[in-house]
């Protein structure tokens, strides 16, 4: 039996990109046959929906809602039917276009490091790994009207997102080819914005699959940088 985890999913309380709230995923993954997954909102380098204005902890307190929202929807489905669906943190933040998925960081951290907004690539990178935690590309050959070029900083993150669920074949291809010659590890998601794609089957779903069930986001990040885990696409 495999586990299957969504690792890069958007939700209308932090992305100004996305359709769905964040509540309305769980079922809908659990009908898909997912065992959990990650709410990777936009940060405020991205096209976040939360306002520049206001304090600090006011926007860290709408950033995170997103996943809160989600983590108490699948706790109140796991008391109902006795399920266990796990949801967990994460964050996208973006420089110039390119984008990278960050696990291992919290709400707590956010609130305790403000200066996480201004930094770039080389100092977000020192201070993920300096915690333990993951800095991974993701989608790093999309190239769309909205962005200017590709930029590959291969010394400034731990790994690459292979498959988007939202990239072209091509892309993903060039992706899994840069990883391939800088033995990086890899991840896979779906890049998911609007539910209706999962659940009318236009969505080419993405994620990670494993042999047992996470037990917490620092044991996903241990076997991703162990190269564990199967590609979903």
């Amino acid at each position: 039996m495999l586990y299957k985890y969504e690792t890069h999913l958007h939700t209308t309380q932090a992305s100004a990109c996305a359709v769905s709230e964040a509540k309305d995923y769980i079922s809908a993954y659990k009908k898909a046959g997912y065992k959990g997954l990650f709410v990777t909102d936009h940060f405020f380098g991205g096209n976040t929906s939360v306002p520049k204005t206001g304090s600090w902890q006011e926007r860290i307190e709408r950033y995170c809602s997103g996943f809160e929202q989600a983590l108490a929807e699948a706790q109140a489905q796991n008391k109902a039917d006795g399920g266990d669906f796990q949801v967990f943190f994460g964050i996208e933040q973006t420089f110039d276009g390119d984008d990278y998925l960050l696990f291992g960081l919290d709400k707590n951290w956010l609130l305790s490091h403000p200066e996480v907004e201004t930094m770039r690539h080389e100092e977000l990178f020192e201070a993920v790994n300096s915690v333990g935690a993951l800095m991974i590309q993701a989608h790093p050959f999309r190239l769309r009207p909205y962005i200017t070029a590709i930029h590959l900083h291969p010394r400034d993150v731990h790994g690459v997102e292979i498959y988007n669920g939202g990239n072209k074949e091509s892309e993903n291809e060039l992706a899994a080819l840069y990883a391939e010659q800088y033995g990086f590890p890899v991840t896979s998601g779906s890049d998911i914005h609007n539910i209706d794609f999962l659940e009318n089957g236009n969505m080419r779903a993405g994620g990670m699959a494993f042999e047992t069930p996470l037990e917490s986001v620092a044991d996903f990040i241990a076997r991703v940088k162990n190269k564990e885990g199967i590609i979903l696409k």
